[in-house]
């Protein structure tokens, strides 16, 4: 019998973490990439971050222990759909303060690329 694989605790290559900015229509835009110990501390300063990725439970999992790491209390949220179609599901503080939300994505429901500049 075959000695069974030890679960890895290295983060996924494929997950990645951004410091997004909230566009119109519920949009959760990606910005810079970030370490989860960054989406930590962006976390307690109150601001966004967004979790990617094309596992739907690993997305939540870590969204879920970057806010409780961030804010020990939180509670999870689903997609507003009053905020807008690009709107995604996520955990806040639960209570509030601080602001922000830590989103992640969804089979169906991904954060937006940001624009291309423009050519002069």
């Amino acid at each position: 019998m075959a000695a069974k694989k030890a679960k890895a605790t290295t983060s996924n290559p494929a997950r990645r973490i951004y410091k997004p900015t909230l566009g119109t229509g519920g949009d959760v835009i990606r910005g810079v990439k970030i370490t989860e110990a960054e989406a930590v501390l962006e976390r307690q300063a109150g601001r966004e971050v967004v979790v990617c990725g094309d596992k739907l439970m690993d997305n939540r999992d870590v969204a879920e222990r970057i806010e409780r790491t961030a804010n020990v209390n939180c509670k999870p949220c689903p997609v507003h759909f009053a905020a807008g179609p690009g709107a995604l599901p996520h955990f806040q503080p639960d209570p509030r303060p601080p602001d922000g939300h830590c989103f992640y994505e969804t089979v169906n429901r991904k954060a937006k690329k940001p624009a291309k500049p423009s050519k002069p």
